[in-house]
Order: structure tokens, then C-alpha cells, then sequence
């Protein structure tokens, strides 16, 4: 036999073992299975109540046996018991138990009867404890699963209110620029250029339509946001949003990094590759314009998998090296119309929110302790049935 078939099969053989001489085993039934044997053999044929005794207490280290090791470890004590105490049975080895040969016959085949049920009924304990504490875990999952369901129904609820308002209150407002456009541009035609007036009138107008434009912002907002849904793999996705961002992210002076080994072998999800890209985009320019006002720093994104609520997910990571998010802003910041940029209209990670939410997604943001900065998760389904590495579905 080969050296390595040897080594090979010697360390399955201790691995089958080690169970059944384990520290607990040792002690509670090899040790005295010997102290019993021992005492047994050196008592003498004279003293039958003592070797009554011992018979009867080999049951001891058999039960113990049974509790730490199951069916394995009872039955394996059990016959080592019954291979020890045959020969004090019914030779004259040292010293022969005088019971009678029948009574003997039947401790031993009794000793084995105890491990095997005393086994069996441990062995069956603890595969309904291993049970239980999988139903836990499943329960636990499923639990965890619901919080993220009703967290992304109520904010649901609050987004699609909130919408319906905001298109109402746009709508309102859009009537009446309108009318002042129309009549500012009447105005100003009648003023002729170069005079005060005229550049007021301009100003005016300008101001017309930027209003006019935070109003289509707001019913951009409102709207429904179409999917049209596919498998997409997430390596695509990431490239195609470092490719858009590189830019600005150079003039910033900012590094893009982009984290793909074993991207290849990740799941596809299924997803609208534009309105996933616009979400991804939008979380990175906020990075970046996060990070360029301090003079640079790394906008690194990253993918991986994991498990919720018994769901598998690829989760895409956008990490930036800015100033961390205040923790009292961390609960608000996907909420709409709340921004900290001056200008802003609060409505950009909301959006994003939104679209995590039409994927059966979620949005996550976390600040980064041990090395400075935020990061943004999307968590996407897997799509069922879709196999990147065959490319079949």
C-alpha cells in the first residue's frame, strides 16, 4: 500500500475514533471500564457479592458512554465491556466470577442491549435538538425577512403619499410658470435690449425655468419608475458605472478602484441594467463629490454574496474615503427632499431607495470606523435558474 494511501487511511480510521475518545469519554467511561475490570479480576471467587457488584457497574461507564458519544460510543464500550469480562466469566484467568454461567451469559448480552437502546434514544435527542435549532435559525431568517418587507412597505407607503402630494403640489406650480413665462417673454420683447429693464426681464425668465425644472425634478420623483427587467451580471454592472464615473472622478483627483476577482463566478441577478447603473452612479458621484473638496481620496466598489431570510443575494458595495455621515443623518438620509448640499433637492438617494425597493433589493449605508469614509450595499436577488459560469438559464 502506498505511503499516501496509508497516511490517507490511517486518518479517516482516527477520525472515526475521535468521537469515541474524546476527554468526556475518556473519563466518564474508558477510565472506570478499566478501574471496574481491574477490581473485578482481583477480587476473589469467595467474595460472590463483590463481583455482583462489579457485574452491575459496568452499566455505569456504558451509560455514560451512550450520553457523550450516541449509538457509536455505547455500543463500542459495550462490547469492549463484554470482550473484557468474558474471560473472567468463563475461565479461570486469575480469578472466574462465581455466578452462575447462564446469569453471566445474560449480564453480558444485556450490557449491549442497554448501549444499543440508551444510544439510540441519545442519538434521536439530539437530531430533533439539531432539528429544532435549524427551524430557530429558518424561523430567525424568516423573521429578519418580514422586518426587511415591512421596513420597505412602510417606507413604500410613505414614498408613494408623499409622491402623490409632491405631483399634486408640481402640477399646481407648473400651470402658473407657464403663464409668467409667456408673459415675461411678451415683456421683454417690448423692452429693447440694453436698458435695465431688459436684463431684469432675462433674470426673471431664468429663474421661470429653473422652477420649471425643479418641478419636473419633483415630478420625475412622483412617477412610477418602469422596469424593464433582466438577468444582469453584476461584473458588467460595476465596469459600466466606473466607465461613466472615471471621469469626474480624475478631475476631483479621486482613485476608482473596482474589487472583481471572482466576479466571474457570482450569480446574475435579475434587474434593469439602466436603472441599476443610474442608481450605482448616483451614489458614486455623491461619493466623489464627497471626497474632492478635502483634495482626493479612493472611491472603491466591491461584490460578494450572502444569505437573508433564507434568499440568496449579491450584494454591490460603493465604499468612498470622504468624511462619515453623522449618525443622527444615517436613519434620514434616503428620506425624501432631506439633503445637506446647498442647492440640493433631497431627492437623489431617494430615488435610488426606490429602485432597490422595485428590485426586492435593499439600500444600506454604514460609516467605515476602521478605516474612515462610507460605504453604500445593494442587495440584489439572485435570479433563480441562471447559471453565469454556463450561461444558461
Amino acid at each position: 500500500m502506498p505511503d499516501r494511501t496509508r497516511r490517507g487511511f490511517a486518518q479517516g480510521l482516527l477520525t472515526d475514533l475521535r468521537p469515541v475518545f474524546t476527554p468526556r469519554m475518556v473519563l466518564s467511561a474508558w477510565i472506570p471500564c478499566l478501574v471496574i475490570t481491574v477490581l473485578h479480576y482481583r477480587t476473589g471467587a469467595h467474595h460472590a457479592w463483590g463481583h455482583d457488584v462489579l457485574r452491575r457497574l459496568y452499566y455505569l461507564p456504558i451509560l455514560f458512554a451512550a450520553f457523550s458519544g450516541g449509538l457509536r460510543g455505547g455500543v463500542t464500550v459495550s462490547v469492549f465491556v463484554s470482550l473484557v469480562y468474558l474471560p473472567h466469566a468463563f475461565t479461570s484467568l486469575l480469578v472466574q466470577d462465581p455466578a452462575d454461567a447462564l446469569e453471566k451469559g445474560l449480564e453480558i448480552l444485556l450490557y449491549n442491549i442497554v448501549a444499543v437502546v440508551a444510544g439510540l434514544l441519545v442519538d434521536r435527542e439530539r437530531r430533533e435538538r439539531e432539528r429544532q435549532e435549524r427551524l430557530a435559525i429558518r424561523l430567525g431568517d424568516a423573521l429578519a425577512e418580514q422586518r426587511r418587507i415591512e421596513a420597505q412597505l412602510i417606507r413604500a407607503g410613505k414614498l408613494g403619499a408623499l409622491g402623490e402630494m409632491t405631483a399634486g403640489i408640481a402640477h399646481e406650480i407648473k400651470n402658473p410658470l407657464h403663464a409668467l413665462k409667456g408673459t415675461a417673454e411678451i415683456l421683454r420683447d417690448a423692452v429693447p435690449e440694453g436698458v435695465p429693464e431688459r436684463r431684469m426681464l432675462e433674470l426673471h425668465i431664468a429663474e421661470i425655468d429653473r422652477l420649471g425644472q425643479t418641478a419636473d425634478r419633483f415630478l420625475s420623483f412622483a412617477r412610477p419608475i418602469p422596469a424593464d427587467r433582466g438577468p444582469v451580471e453584476p461584473k458588467s454592472l460595476i465596469d459600466r458605472v466606473v466607465s461613466l464615473v472615471s471621469t469626474q472622478a480624475r478631475q476631483g483627483g479621486v482613485e476608482t478602484v473596482a474589487v472583481t476577482d471572482g466576479a466571474a463566478a457570482l450569480p446574475k441577478v435579475m434587474g434593469d441594467p439602466d436603472l441599476l447603473a443610474q442608481l450605482l452612479l448616483n451614489i458614486a458621484l455623491n461619493g466623489v463629490q464627497a471626497m474632492a473638496p478635502g483634495g482626493g481620496g479612493t472611491l472603491t466598489f466591491s461584490l460578494g454574496t450572502e444569505r437573508q431570510g433564507g434568499k440568496e443575494y449579491v450584494r454591490v458595495r460603493v465604499a468612498n474615503t470622504g468624511p462619515p455621515i453623522p449618525e443622527e443623518n444615517l436613519e434620514r438620509i434616503f428620506d425624501p427632499f432631506y439633503t445637506t448640499k446647498d442647492g440640493g433637492t433631497g431627492l437623489g438617494l431617494s430615488i435610488c431607495s426606490r429602485i432597490a425597493d422595485e428590485h426586492e433589493g435593499g439600500l444600506a449605508v454604514r460609516n467605515l470606523p476602521a478605516c474612515g469614509g462610507v460605504e453604500f450595499s445593494l442587495a440584489l436577488p439572485v435570479a433563480e435558474g441562471i447559471d453565469v459560469r454556463r450561461n444558461t438559464a
